[in-house]
């Protein structure tokens, strides 16, 4: 049996790598990068974290009510913290349901997050390009889920990329997106189905644990699912062109 050492920079790469086959542009790597860090968010190391996204959650929730009318993406920063909080580690979010759930969820939060700012934003008349909300909401989150060891590595290549190919929100795949979180999360449940003390990644339709038998089959699928998408779609590292258009 093969054991990995279950850390936070094996993980981040663990994620890049999955994503990389399907994704249609380098910058939505930086999303499979925060998936690969979603999984481990119930962790008791992560209790601060969790809480501080909390009070965010609800802060931003009663701010953005009177200032703008309810607000889902403000309501779902308080979803995700009481998800994370009540989930038991290697439960919940280490399972194909929990990952599916939680990486919709991010979607739907950025997706909302960035109209609000730029709303906002005209009423005041004041006028910011896209690419400044979306550096602005990537970096909030990636302060709440990445390790503080690297998040300022994290925000200086983001800055650095935004700055030299700036996106613009209606121009951002978003299905891609969410693949990007969906297969980021899914990296770290099959590196931890490396250790020994393996997942239940199938509740709660199956409770029993696995371990790294399943683990080489999930990595034997992406590995088929990515030399088809390659060969038939191309790389984007050759030609920087979507995959999923």
């Amino acid at each position: 049996m093969v054991i990995v050492m279950s850390n936070y920079r094996n993980h981040a790469i663990g994620g890049l790598i999955f994503a990389l086959p399907f994704a249609p542009g380098i910058f939505y790597l930086f999303f499979a990068l925060l998936g690969a860090s979603i999984p481990d968010m119930d962790h008791d190391n992560n209790i601060n974290k969790v809480g501080t996204m909390l009070i965010w959650g609800v802060i931003l929730s009663v701010f953005l009510f009177f200032v703008d009318g309810l607000n889902i993406s403000a309501l779902l920063l308080v979803g995700l913290a009481i998800i994370f909080y009540i989930s038991k580690h290697r439960g919940f979010t280490h399972t194909i349901l929990g990952i599916t759930i939680l990486s919709y969820v991010f979607l739907l939060m950025i997706m909302g997050f960035i109209p609000v700012f730029m709303r906002l934003s005209l009423n005041l008349g004041i006028s910011i390009p896209t690419v400044v909300y979306i550096f602005v909401i990537m970096a909030i989150i990636g302060y709440f889920i990445i390790s503080r060891r690297y998040y300022i590595l994290y925000l200086a290549v983001l800055l650095v990329y935004l700055y030299l190919f700036p996106i613009d929100y209606l121009s951002i795949n978003w299905l891609s997106v969410f693949l990007m979180f969906f297969l980021g999360a899914l990296s770290h449940i099959i590196l931890d189905l490396f250790t020994p003390s393996g997942v239940s990644f199938l509740q709660p339709f199956n409770d029993s644990k696995f371990h790294s038998n399943i683990a080489w089959i999930l990595i034997i699928l992406w590995l088929l699912a990515s030399v088809y998408t390659l060969c038939n779609y191309g790389s984007f590292i050759n030609n920087f062109t979507p995959i999923f258009t």
